[in-house]
């Protein structure tokens, strides 16, 4: 087998996860690939990985926290492969490996003991208020309508399937993809999706009315958020990525992304057990101090 590996160097200090990872490949017969500009790194004095492109690899390999994934889903999504993330971050709801147990999840890769899931992914537009596309992403948590740097209230419209829902005053609204209601959706008091699942959750952020829910939506709607007013500029953050460039009167159009995103699951423990255990660890993980 053929393993593109990605490692965070921020996180992954002195690529010695992914140097323990590529050396136990290679001990398996397998062959693992870096991308050509990690050459110049202390990678390379591992031998017989090789540099070059993912497109032929059968698993892409992220090393680092949530946010690594994301990046690395972002760049390589295009060659349709399955991913597996190995956690060096805080809490790691997207990487299902510890670095504690690298051998044995590889192992059962490598002897094809997994299954594969294929997750949802959403598509944000950003059009001006003539209708002309402006930017656009694809996501696999969500996609977050937030307040500037300043603590203006953010006015924004919320249409879905062409029906007026409601103007939200407040701090803003975040739309995610299943996979993404473990993020921000959950700590805003979203819903807990599994991430198997086909449907949108739509969540505001501190609205300033007599409600506070979520929306639980088709996989086909289409939501559309028109942005009033303001007096800072909002921000547009697909996947913690930014939309550049947001002005009054703007419309911001999500809906389902055509091919969903592969991901293994090595079956080692179930959803929702994982969920519970992950929030406890982070909270052991602040009151340890590591960040």
């Amino acid at each position: 087998m053929r393993f593109g590996i990605c490692s965070n160097g921020s996180r992954d200090i002195g690529y010695r996860t992914a140097i323990t990872l590529s050396k136990y490949l290679l001990s398996k017969g397998c062959v693992p690939v870096f991308d050509e500009k990690m050459r110049s790194t202390s990678l390379s004095t591992v031998e017989g990985l090789e540099f070059g492109s993912f497109e032929d690899v059968d698993v892409i390999v992220s090393i680092g926290g949530d946010g690594t994934f994301l990046s690395v889903t972002s760049e390589y999504r295009q060659f349709n492969k399955p991913f597996i993330g190995i956690n060096k971050g805080s809490i790691g709801f997207l990487t299902e490996v510890s670095e504690y147990n690298i051998d044995e999840a590889f192992h059962r890769i490598i002897d094809g003991r997994y299954t594969t899931m294929e997750r949802m992914q959403l598509k944000a537009e950003l059009y001006d208020k003539d209708g002309n596309l402006k930017d656009s992403d694809i996501c696999l948590n969500d996609v977050a309508v937030l307040r500037g740097d300043k603590p203006h209230i953010t006015k924004l419209t919320l249409y879905i399937d062409n029906e007026k829902v409601e103007k939200f005053y407040g701090d803003g609204i975040v739309v995610a993809a299943p996979t993404g209601s473990t993020a921000y959706t959950l700590a805003a008091g979203g819903p807990l999706v599994m991430p198997g699942m086909n449907v949108i959750l739509v969540t505001p952020l501190c609205p300033h009315t007599l409600q506070n829910m979520s929306y639980v939506i088709s996989p086909d709607s289409v939501v559309e958020i028109y942005l009033g007013s303001f007096e800072t500029v909002p921000l547009i953050c697909p996947d913690g990525r930014e939309f550049p460039n947001i002005e009054q009167g703007d419309v911001l159009r999500i809906s389902r992304y055509e091919y969903p995103l592969k991901t293994i699951n090595l079956n080692m423990t179930g959803f929702f057990q994982n969920v519970k255990r992950k929030i406890v660890a982070r909270g052991s993980f602040y009151e340890d101090g590591k960040e």
